[in-house]
């Protein structure tokens, strides 16, 4: 998905605008100016497009000359990254000389800019000072009232028209997409060179080596795979620079492009509860999913005894029970030969189809029998008939008499019963119901 970055200096609006654009307050808002220190980001969708929405921070002020070094950096950050800008500046204020030399940058850097003049919460304001707003060079300029939420939607559709032509590799059929998403130093990289036969990747002791996306064409036994290698995730709370951030949101950039995620764990350190949620964010996201666990030949010794390993992964994991779990040595070599095999099935499962005809013996022949969800008060779900939706991974919609009757618990059942009328591992399963007119 395309990046869009909010810029501006401190006390704009920046992180306010931020919030009313993702719908919910996602940022610290505060008068007091340099609140943001971590950059934030998240998903939006308007008009059709979905998008990353990045708020950038403030600029830091400083009494003295050398601001000017942190306005470079900040900008230039957003500007590499970014398909568009959202370039904020404070109409009550006016044009500052700090709004000129942010301005210069993004008109030097050719990117799209709309130009929000914030914080115009009356026509009179407006009136007085939106055509201040021109001397920077914009086209496009937008009175805005965070406060008042006001102008977002023009704000919102100037953003959708300069975003670029989205990337449909759904359609493309050349090479399977897989993307080795992980924990800093948990091997992707290894992994990655080992896969290739030749060092495509930089290795290191070091962790966060990777701090970029590394595309790598790979053919195996005549298969075209793309493996795309991330920086290491870390925890919010240890994302304290710029480029560790950005490498963050390059990561869930590549799960977004890729049709089968290969999430790397340490046999050492095997599941911790950001392990957890980057998994969760490979299954929501609707991507087939192999479970890794490398460096096998350094594990303790008391998980090498039966099925140890695999049970402490049943256990942690509940939510990704159906997503196969192989044991590698990306340095010695242990299990390699499984993974493009595994990879192949996995997608193929991802892209999997029941018949309607089967799917509605499923509802007559299995569910007839179960005790059906209700209210308490005599109104149970019933169940006419399903099909299956389009498209990867598998949707499949139940039409019912009112869907609220429906719970989680009984949802999830749905879905194991579908698991258990074909081989589905590996891919998550979209479970949608619908009330029948």
């Amino acid at each position: 998905m395309a990046i869009v970055a909010i810029v501006g200096r401190p006390n704009v609006g920046k992180s306010s605008i931020f919030n009313r654009i993702l719908g919910h307050r996602a940022a610290i808002v505060d008068d007091q100016p340099g609140v943001t220190r971590d950059r934030l980001y998240g998903e939006t969708e308007w008009a059709s497009r979905k998008f990353y929405i990045v708020d950038t921070g403030g600029i830091m002020s400083a009494t003295e000359h050398p601001f000017m070094d942190l306005i470079a950096k900040q900008v230039d950050l957003a500007l590499e990254e970014s398909s568009a800008v959202i370039f904020v500046v404070d109409g009550r204020d006016g044009i500052t000389p700090m709004d000129e030399e942010i301005a210069v940058k993004l008109r030097k850097s050719g990117k799209p800019v709309v130009l929000a003049m914030n914080k115009l919460d009356s026509t009179k304001q407006e009136e007085n000072m939106l055509y201040e707003a021109y001397v920077l060079g914009f086209e496009r300029v937008i009175a805005t009232s965070a406060e008042h939420n006001s102008g977002f939607n023009e704000v919102m559709d100037a953003v959708v028209e300069l975003l670029p032509e989205e990337d449909d590799f759904e359609s493309e059929t050349d090479d399977i997409r897989v993307t080795l998403v992980g924990r800093p130093n948990v091997g992707k990289s290894s992994l990655l060179n080992a896969l290739a036969g030749e060092e495509r990747s930089m290795v290191s002791d070091m962790a966060g080596t990777t701090r970029d996306v590394v595309d790598s064409f790979v053919e195996i036994d005549g298969v075209n795979f793309r493996f795309l290698d991330t920086a290491g995730l870390r925890r919010k709370s240890r994302v304290n620079t710029d480029i560790e951030y950005y490498s963050n949101v390059r990561t869930y950039q590549a799960i977004d492009r890729c049709h089968v995620a290969m999430v790397l764990l340490d046999a050492q350190d095997p599941v911790t509860e950001q392990d957890k949620r980057l998994i969760g964010q490979v299954l929501e996201r609707g991507k087939g999913l192999i479970i890794v666990v490398n460096k096998w030949d350094l594990a303790p010794k008391e998980s090498l005894i039966g099925d140890t390993m695999t049970k402490l992964l049943i256990e942690e994991l509940p939510f990704a029970k159906h997503a196969p779990r192989v044991f590698i040595s990306a340095v010695s070599g242990r299990s390699l030969h499984k993974l493009p095999e595994l990879i192949l099935k996995v997608e193929e499962n991802r892209r999997r189809r029941i018949a309607t005809s089967e799917l509605n013996r499923l509802v007559k022949e299995v569910l007839i029998f179960e005790r059906m969800p209700g209210d308490g008060k005599g109104h149970n779900l019933k169940i006419y008939y399903c099909t299956q939706a389009d498209g990867a991974p598998p949707a499949f919609i139940f039409f019912v008499n009112n869907s609220e009757l429906c719970s989680k618990s009984f949802k999830r059942h749905l879905e194991n019963c579908i698991r258990e009328m074909a081989d589905f591992s590996g891919t998550p399963i979209k479970i949608f119901l619908r009330n029948k007119d």
